[in-house]
């Protein structure tokens, strides 16, 4: 995220915090499903769960990113798809950039097929 405003050391570092744990909860949610125990499934029920309910509650803005925004002085975008935080993820791990609809479609579509596959594993397997 660009900064056009000075921001304190303090509130660079809690930043830093939100988007490590919201590289946590995206790694957590997008793989955990695929481990053999019964704790990861759960939470992946419970986070991605907790996830969709937010989107769905704050018009697809992630809290995650809002905070971190917030603690950067990064004004909020009109638009909850230019949020870019798998976008930026990308680009940080791989290099290249992703459209950011394209990085929202996959997004929730991993998503929701992670907490699917663990619904399963918990309650019909």
């Amino acid at each position: 995220m660009q900064t056009s405003v000075e921001v304190s050391w303090i509130n660079r570092r809690l930043a830093e915090l939100f988007y490590m744990a919201h590289v946590f909860v995206t790694f957590f949610c997008g793989f955990m499903w695929i481990g053999p125990y019964e704790w990861m499934w759960w939470g992946v029920l419970i986070l991605y769960g907790l996830t969709e309910i937010l989107w769905f509650f704050r018009d697809g803005y992630c809290i995650l990113t809002d905070i971190e925004r917030y603690f950067r002085k990064v004004p909020r975008p009109d638009n909850a798809t230019e949020q870019n935080f798998i976008t930026r993820l990308v680009k940080n791990f791989f290099g290249f950039d992703i459209n950011p609809r394209n990085a929202q479609i996959f997004t929730r579509f991993w998503g929701r097929f992670g907490w699917t596959i663990a619904t399963i594993r918990l309650f019909i397997i």
